[in-house]
């Protein structure tokens, strides 16, 4: 799970994956190969994120959905003045990631404000993703990663 082959930079960025096997429809074909439902993995995946957003906007007021590309291959689901959401596709998985605003804040500290509250973003995306995953993998390091699972 995991592979660890997407990161975070920022000092106050996080992210978990969740594995693809989550959403893996896979049937024989008549020549009796297991085979992918890529288009049903897909579907399945675009729902898990709604529900997602759902239950992560649901906590977070100050969070609201968008729909917008950060980078050639993060997508933001969810901002707030502070932290994007980001999806990023990492190829075993699919990295939920809480990534830093840079915008030129003179009227306040955004760096502080972002030390204050990553922790309790980052708790409040774990918890949200358990609602529908029993494990998410977290990042350890370039190219290692672990495992935590759902408490019971």
């Amino acid at each position: 799970m995991g592979k660890g082959n997407v990161c975070v930079r920022g000092e106050y960025e996080g992210l978990y994956y969740i594995d693809l096997s989550n959403f893996t429809d896979k049937y024989i074909n008549e020549d009796g190969e297991e085979v992918i439902n890529y288009d049903l993995q897909h579907e399945d995946i675009e729902n898990s994120l709604e529900q997602f957003i759902s239950d992560f906007t649901a906590r977070f007021k100050s969070f609201y959905p968008c729909d917008k590309w950060i980078s050639r291959t993060e997508r933001a689901i969810l901002e707030n003045s502070l932290f994007y959401i980001v999806i990023e596709d990492n190829e075993w998985s699919i990295a939920v990631k809480l990534i830093q605003k840079e915008e030129d804040c003179a009227s306040y500290n955004i760096t502080n404000l972002q030390a204050g509250l990553y922790r309790k973003y980052l708790e409040g995306i774990k918890n949200c993703l358990f609602n529908q995953f029993e494990e998410l993998g977290v990042y350890g390091g370039a190219w290692t990663h672990g495992i935590i699972k759902r408490p019971d």
